[in-house]
């Protein structure tokens, strides 16, 4: 099947999702069976089943979930409380460590995730028994699984424990009563899955499908899983058989990732893709990174909502001469005056498109640079300092950014150097808010750079609580479940 193919299947499983919201993501049915019993029978049928899976994985990281805005808006590196940002309470709540468990964008999110989860269940559920070759069985499955893992994955780290469903359910009641898993079970049912994965998948497809998951995929994908449960020797295995594939590079200027056309580069190991100039086919990012009031600027047309803008604070945190810090624009001109207002250059000034949500900018999942780096850290813990393939890594991302090697540092402050190149390197890509939990930094880092007289350049004017590290379950969960599902603690 083609990308074009796959792309135009894609359509058809999200007609319903055309504006800045969409109801079909707020019915009280995160968890879902969408299986039909005679439909899972030909290998045409998994791999239009899989199109759906990719579709809600597609969902996930844009649309009315707001991937960016849970992750990257709650850390440091974003906000939208400066000149060119707009939004509702919703997003402002986000920003501001505000929400209350009916914020639309945690529901809508909750949701995308477990559709996704529940067509990996169907798909997993029927394909064992199903006529399908050898070949195509094992890349469905492992494709499945992979899908299943990442969407646990994110539910996980931004919920705690959540309901872990691994068969299709029938209704609402079904799932519901499956309750809260605990957190180290969830990650337990991960860490299988991509493990089973990685025997299953291919190293590469061809152009047709460019976007499926791969071997690399699964690989990168549990090296990250085993990182953020502190399983260093585990993490530093995962990413050295990616290191060392021979399957990715860097590509060697770092604005080319940001360019169009660049699906399937070969740093790219894992994107949600989108295509512009197709209904229902494009991304929302452009409208929602262009700073208010700069449509037909830095944009052409379908709106530009300032929702997710470079903080003052990642702008300063660059070093002269890094060339990543060309990524962020400081404002845009307008009838011939500057309009002081950052954004994402990498979003904004790409493939808008025509018209709102049609771009073809794609959300980087999964970037070689990101896996360096994270190999660089599992090398330095495991060793209790930094070694010659630590240094190769992070320096690797260095030199790309035109940055001098390092070397002579301590266990500490090779730990400090890697942090901090790992937010300079994708500081937009959802990853800073899941480092700093996953380093143990998140109230240290956010609370020292909370502002006096109720101003803030990050987000927040007053400290943040440990509870806070965790979303709330949303309302209609909860209520929905009583009392199988119980709220977090502090909400």
């Amino acid at each position: 099947m083609t990308s074009k193919n796959i792309l135009t299947m894609v359509a058809l499983a999200v007609l319903a999702c055309t504006g800045t919201s969409c109801e079909d993501f707020l019915e009280s049915k995160p968890i879902s069976q969408i299986g039909e019993t005679d439909f899972f029978k030909t290998e045409s049928d998994f791999n239009q089943a899989l199109v759906g899976a990719y579709s809600a994985f597609a969902q996930v990281y844009q649309g009315n979930g707001y991937y960016a805005l849970l992750v990257d808006l709650r850390s440091d590196n974003t906000t939208e409380l400066t000149a060119g940002g707009d939004g509702n309470d919703a997003k402002r709540n986000l920003d501001e460590f505000r929400e209350t468990t009916d914020n639309e964008h945690l529901t809508a999110f909750w949701q995308n995730s477990y559709t996704l989860i529940a067509r990996a269940n169907s798909i997993l559920a029927k394909i064992e028994g199903a006529a399908v070759a050898d070949k195509l069985k094992k890349q469905y499955t492992g494709e499945a699984l992979t899908l299943r893992a990442l969407a646990y994955f994110n539910l996980v780290r931004l919920y705690g424990g959540v309901p872990l469903v691994t068969e299709p359910v029938s209704d609402i009641d079904a799932s519901y009563s499956v309750g809260r898993t605990a957190v180290s079970e969830v990650y337990a049912q991960i860490e299988k899955d991509l493990v089973k994965a990685e025997g299953l998948l291919p190293v590469s497809y061809d152009e047709s499908s460019v976007g499926r998951a791969t071997v690399g995929v699964a690989r990168s994908l549990l090296g990250q899983v085993y990182l953020t449960q502190k399983k260093y020797t585990e993490a530093a295995a995962e990413f050295k058989k990616v290191v060392t594939s021979g399957t990715y590079s860097l590509l060697p200027v770092y604005a080319d990732l940001y360019k169009a056309g660049q699906q399937g580069n070969s740093e790219a190991i894992w994107q949600a893709q989108y295509k512009s100039a197709a209904n229902y086919l494009g991304s929302n990012l452009p409208n929602h990174f262009a700073p208010t009031g700069s449509e037909g600027i830095t944009i052409s047309s379908g709106g530009a909502y300032g929702f997710n803008q470079p903080t003052e604070d990642i702008a300063a945190a660059y070093s002269t001469g890094d060339v990543r810090r060309n990524n962020i624009a400081d404002g845009y001109t307008n009838g011939g005056t500057f309009v002081a207002a950052k954004y994402v250059r990498g979003y904004v000034e790409r493939e808008s498109g025509g018209g709102y949500a049609d771009s073809g900018a794609d959300w980087y999942v999964i970037r070689y640079a990101d896996i360096l780096l994270m190999y660089a850290e599992a090398l330095n813990e495991v060793n209790k300092g930094p070694v010659a393939d630590a240094y190769a890594a992070i320096n690797l991302v260095r030199n790309r950014a035109k940055l001098g090697n390092l070397s002579g540092l301590t266990y500490e402050t090779f730990k400090a150097a890697v942090y901090n190149e790992e937010r300079l390197e994708s500081p937009f890509e959802g990853h800073r808010w899941f480092d700093l939990l996953r380093t143990g930094r998140a109230l240290d880092v956010m609370n020292s750079k909370v502002s006096g007289g109720g101003k803030s350049t990050v987000g927040i004017s007053t400290p943040i609580k440990p509870y806070q590290l965790l979303y709330p379950i949303p309302a209609l969960v909860v209520t929905t479940s009583s009392p199988a599902i119980v709220q977090n603690e502090g909400y």
